[in-house]
């Protein structure tokens, strides 16, 4: 979904609409076929549910002076990207089907991208984060300091805004302006979004496949060690469940980032199908694509962040009501590092 898409099916000011707008017939019937009512309350809860879940994982952070960390702020930083898709883009988008106003349309897709590539783009952040925290722990706050994790998250911001709203200066929206450099802006959109597949989903894929690869094969290697240090040591080792779990959330975490922002980003070639000769999308693939770009903003919180020992101890503490447990009771501070460490690793 881009502009020139929205010009060309939604707006009531595009050329199609423009050579038959005497048929105003066929509006409401477009509407209803595509976002009827049950799929409205569906996307609204769906909506709900993003500001659920990303505002708990803000209010907590603030709450919790324990959880204000370097990597805790990029995690921060993705909820707020995450959270207003779920304030702004939604409700945009909502109007946009029912009311289908051009600026708003074109306010809706642009909005949702710029979420959509600063979630990408945080998502890839906290990956180099971890790897940078697993496989280089000695130096991890020699490179990676307040200074320069708030410069990276500001680029971040800036670089997503930049690149959702430059597809703007070759389109014009008034009505006469429509129908000019329609070849010329037909082609641009395409390399436009090829540029877009290949920068915020190709390339952060492949990125995150090694990362995380890499993250795996240490982690393994150090249980490994860990558990024959635990056996010579007559001492009780984590439980291979445990030990799993973090692996499954990286699991998942990879296939939604791969089977949600891919027809995400090549949704954007979908209004290129009548020049390249392809056969028109269905309407309920249409509806479909609609939907999954919105599961990554309701669960990169719960997988990213809520998974987290620390978040999920300040989740009991803040929302459950319930006393922290004395860690050092025991006074095996040692145990206690390494314990954090490992739960790092998720």
């Amino acid at each position: 979904m881009n502009v020139s898409h929205l010009m060309a099916s939604l707006s009531p000011c595009n050329t199609t609409c423009m050579e038959n707008s005497s048929s105003n017939e066929t509006e409401p019937e477009y509407e209803d076929s595509f976002l009827p009512s049950p799929l409205i309350v569906l996307l609204s809860t769906i909506c709900l549910l993003i500001i659920a879940v990303n505002g708990l994982v803000i209010f907590l952070i603030y709450k919790k002076k324990t959880l204000r960390t370097l990597t805790n702020m990029f995690l921060t930083s993705l909820a707020l990207s995450d959270l207003m898709s779920g304030l702004v883009g939604i409700p945009l988008l909502l109007i946009c089907f029912t009311r289908e106003i051009i600026n708003v349309c074109v306010s809706s897709v642009i909005f949702i991208r710029f979420t959509a590539i600063s979630s990408v783009c945080h998502v890839l952040l906290i990956a180099c984060d971890r790897y940078i925290f697993i496989v280089h722990y000695m130096n991890y706050h020699v490179v990676v300091t307040k200074r320069r994790a708030i410069i990276t998250t500001v680029t971040i911001w800036l670089f997503s805004f930049v690149a959702s709203v430059i597809q703007l200066s070759w389109h014009r929206l008034e009505e006469e302006a429509l129908t000019e450099f329609e070849d010329k802006a037909e082609e641009i959109d395409i390399k436009y979004s090829l540029a877009c597949i290949v920068l915020f989903f190709a390339v952060p894929l492949l990125l995150m496949c090694y990362i995380y690869g890499h993250v795996f094969y240490i982690s393994y290697k150090r249980k490994k060690r860990d558990r024959q240090l635990k056996k010579n040591l007559q001492q009780p080792s984590r439980s291979l469940l445990h030990a799993w779990r973090g692996r499954s959330v990286l699991l998942i975490t990879m296939v939604i980032f791969a089977g949600c922002w891919l027809p995400f980003f090549v949704m954007m070639l979908d209004d290129h199908r009548e020049t390249k000769q392809l056969p028109e999308m269905p309407v309920w693939v249409h509806r479909l694509l609609v939907f999954v770009s919105f599961i990554p903003p309701m669960l990169n919180p719960i997988l990213c962040t809520l998974a987290k020992k620390d978040f999920r101890q300040a989740l009991k503490e803040v929302v459950f009501r319930r006393s922290p447990p004395h860690q050092y009771a025991d006074g095996n501070v040692h145990f206690q590092v390494r314990k954090r460490l490992a739960t790092c690793e998720l």
